[in-house]
């Protein structure tokens, strides 16, 4: 079923916001379906991005508004009929809010007085209520919801992972622009490694880039070291100046418009040596069948563990790949990529791909005292197999 009939083709600009009209459709789709659910009212939470990885409640209200309260928390109401509402914890973000005229009505609270505004704004007399981001509210504002019923309200986080898990023609062309930021990103790296700058420094100049570009955010782990360890994320572990013989690995993580972007190379300055060679070679493989497994009613858990190593001592991976969207870790199709340090499972019925989703491979590994490797793409799957939309070369890099 074609979720949005008129948003998959209206025109649309990577480098503009996401035009009204198509988020305007998805409004209306959700609320028929309201309607057939017998729900008069569905309320979303959601965290701003400012906590970037750490959250994927606010995929849904840049899906659904293109509405990001940064480092706020945000409530939409939506009623089965009639015009969004939003609640905001911030007092600044409101007044953001409230210039999208196309917002009816926007309020301001903070912690309980956040969940006095979202009762506040249900229908009168609701008493059949949805509720998605239950997960991720907090206690201050959920006491105050549930005091009012609100753990009897209909959990409808499953129908919004249903809608976002298929991507329509004007979230792709989002995400390839956000794969493009990610290549030339990569393509600064080199130059970068050679201009006598710390680690911490040579990031903040890669993420400047993206910012340069439109993005909202970027974050990046770069590790450089003869023999890389782990990611490394912030100034404090990142002094280092790089040097002929280190080893390199890049992450990248970036929205653009709300949409993520996501990659991964390894390298070397100089040389490489013959470990970080056999790591590279047994991660590329992985790699290879990682994307080759991603086609049309595979099981996704089957491509996921393509991309682990048997456990054993003094080797370290995170998760293989997790699906990508409005969220870093999109709803649908990630819990089929468990992390091995976890030693999780997938659990429940499997999940087969399908053509529209969208992916992020990166397999990895990292041996104690040896070296480490990853290569992470972001891949659409099509009709016809799976399509990479990071294209910088994928071979283990000399700077």
């Amino acid at each position: 079923m074609q979720l949005q009939p008129t948003a998959a083709d209206a025109p649309c600009d990577p480098s503009r916001p996401v035009p009204r009209v198509v988020l305007e459709a998805r409004l209306r789709s959700l609320q028929i379906w309201m309607v057939e659910q017998g729900l008069q009212a569905l309320v979303v939470f959601g965290h701003g991005s400012a906590l970037a990885m750490a959250t994927r409640s606010h995929g849904n209200l840049r899906y659904l508004l293109d509405w990001d309260a940064e480092y706020a928390q945000s409530v939409l109401v939506l009623p089965a009929q009639g015009a969004p509402t939003l609640a905001i914890g911030n007092v600044f973000s409101v007044m953001r809010a409230r210039e999208q005229a196309w917002i009816s009505d926007v309020r301001f609270g903070k912690g309980p007085g956040l969940a006095k505004e979202v009762l506040a704004l249900l229908p009168s007399g609701a008493n059949r209520v949805g509720l998605v981001g239950r997960e991720e509210i907090p206690m201050a504002v959920w006491d105050g919801l549930a005091a009012a019923g609100a753990s009897g309200w209909i959990d409808c986080s499953p129908e919004l992972a249903r809608r976002r898990a298929i991507k329509d023609a004007v979230e792709i062309a989002y995400h390839r622009e956000a794969g493009r930021i990610c290549d030339e990103i990569f393509e600064r790296l080199g130059p970068a490694l050679h201009a006598g700058k710390a680690v911490f420094q040579i990031q903040a100049e890669l993420e400047h880039h993206a910012r340069s570009r439109g993005c909202e955010l970027c974050k990046t782990w770069l590790t450089v070291a003869p023999i890389p360890d782990r990611c490394r994320y912030t100034r404090d572990e990142n002094y280092h100046v790089p040097q002929e013989g280190d080893q390199v690995l890049l992450g990248i993580m970036l929205i653009l418009h709300g949409h993520w972007g996501h990659a991964i190379r390894t390298g070397a300055i100089g040389r490489s040596n013959p470990d970080a060679e056999r790591i590279f070679a047994r991660v590329a493989a992985m790699h290879t069948a990682m994307f080759d497994g991603l086609r049309p009613n595979a099981e996704i858990s089957t491509v996921g563990n393509a991309g682990v190593v048997p456990a054993e001592e003094g080797v370290f991976q995170f998760r293989s790949g997790h699906a990508l969207g409005h969220s870093y870790e999109d709803p649908a199709g990630t819990s089929e990529f468990p992390q091995p340090y976890e030693a999780g499972q997938a659990t429940g019925r499997p999940a087969l791909v399908q053509a529209g989703m969208l992916f992020e491979l990166h397999p990895n590994l990292f041996i104690r005292d040896v070296g480490a490797a990853s290569i992470g793409d972001m891949v659409l799957v099509t009709e016809q197999g799976a399509e990479y939309l990071t294209t910088f070369p994928r071979h283990l890099q000399i700077f």
